[in-house]
């Protein structure tokens, strides 16, 4: 019958004149009785308003941001729930310039990072909180939304957030990219909203000689690139091909300072989603800097245009989609439609 609640804390919250402030008293979490007094933490707002966050001890090293609702008597403290999303924002645009090598795939890319995972629900995410990531996305305009996450539907391209994915992409413009799913080989494995919905751009995990060995230390790596065998496969139920394109896979990446280490190798549908948004950023830096219009319709074909395809069957579409992406082949030019 031992029911751990885990460590409480106590929290202040208090209304400065212009913006609800906050502050927690950390003492209890601590070893030295002189550390995480009351007095002494530095005061926080909402994330997006100053961008400032804290540390719940120096023993757990696990940052947090607060949100503050309802004039003061919602009081959102919020963190990870694994290293996942810290990983996955690495591939996707980590930025070291000392350390070039550490960099992702667009370190010069800007981030907003939206949880959907519910803490309390072992990080499954809600209707809540996909609507209001999208909200987050469109009133900070935008270019790209990377969601590395999903499972098994019932019915593909169907249901609420799939309306709201629609109206993101159509009417605000945003390309969507997101995980097919690691439930391969089976067909039919793709999963939601990633390998479903026909406005995302579902991405399957491809793995090369060279990341089979260096990563894997598989004894013998295989001759050629190839998906993962868990990488999900097509079609959708709906007949849809369900996977667009193909990007690595596997990455050594950052992870978030409370897992005492600076980077881990992690593989998934996952990892391959950055990946691909990553590259797709690259993409749209270009077309801008070049004057040429962004839409997420002439992106998305000109990217599955220019992949190479994975193995030589007709059927292999249906696990790597149109290909491994090549983003140095990617070409598009402005139209004029009269």
């Amino acid at each position: 019958g031992y029911n751990d609640k885990g460590p409480a804390i106590d929290a202040v919250v208090w209304y400065d004149g212009e913006v609800w402030r906050v502050a927690l008293d950390t003492q209890s979490l601590e070893d030295d009785s002189d550390s995480g007094k009351l007095a002494n933490f530095v005061p926080l707002t909402n994330y997006r308003t100053e961008r400032k966050y804290g540390v719940f001890s120096k023993l757990d090293a696990c940052t947090f941001v607060v949100n503050v609702y309802n004039d003061g008597n919602v009081l959102s403290i919020v963190t990870d729930c694994s290293p996942h999303g810290t990983h996955v924002a690495g591939i996707a645009s980590a930025f070291h310039p000392e350390e070039p090598l550490l960099n992702g795939v667009a370190p010069g890319a800007q981030l907003i990072s939206c949880k959907i995972g519910d803490s309390r629900l072992g990080s499954l995410e809600t209707g809540t909180g996909l609507t209001r990531a999208l909200i987050a996305a469109v009133e900070h305009k935008c270019d790209l939304i990377n969601m590395s996450y999903g499972e098994p539907t019932l019915l593909p391209d169907y249901g609420r957030f799939v309306d709201l994915v629609n109206e993101v992409v159509n009417k605000h413009r945003l390309i969507f990219v997101s995980s097919a799913g690691n439930s391969g080989p089976a067909l039919s494995t793709v999963g939601a909203p990633g390998g479903t919905s026909s406005s995302i751009i579902g991405v399957g995990a491809y793995v090369s000689p060279a990341m089979a060995a260096g990563a894997h230390c598989v004894v013998e790596p295989p001759s050629e690139g190839l998906e993962y065998t868990w990488s999900s496969r097509g079609p959708t139920t709906d007949g849809d091909l369900g996977v667009s394109v193909s990007a690595p896979g596997g990455a050594i990446a950052p992870v978030p300072t409370w897992t005492l280490q600076r980077r881990m190798l992690m593989n998934g549908t996952s990892m391959s989603s950055p990946s691909a948004c990553g590259g797709i950023a690259l993409l749209l830096s270009a077309m801008k800097a070049e004057g040429i219009p962004v839409s997420p319709y002439s992106v998305r074909k000109a990217l599955e245009n220019t992949t190479v395809p994975i193995g030589d069957s007709p059927e292999d579409k249906l696990s790597t989609g149109q290909g491994l992406m090549q983003v140095d082949k990617y070409n598009i030019f402005p139209v004029s439609v009269f």
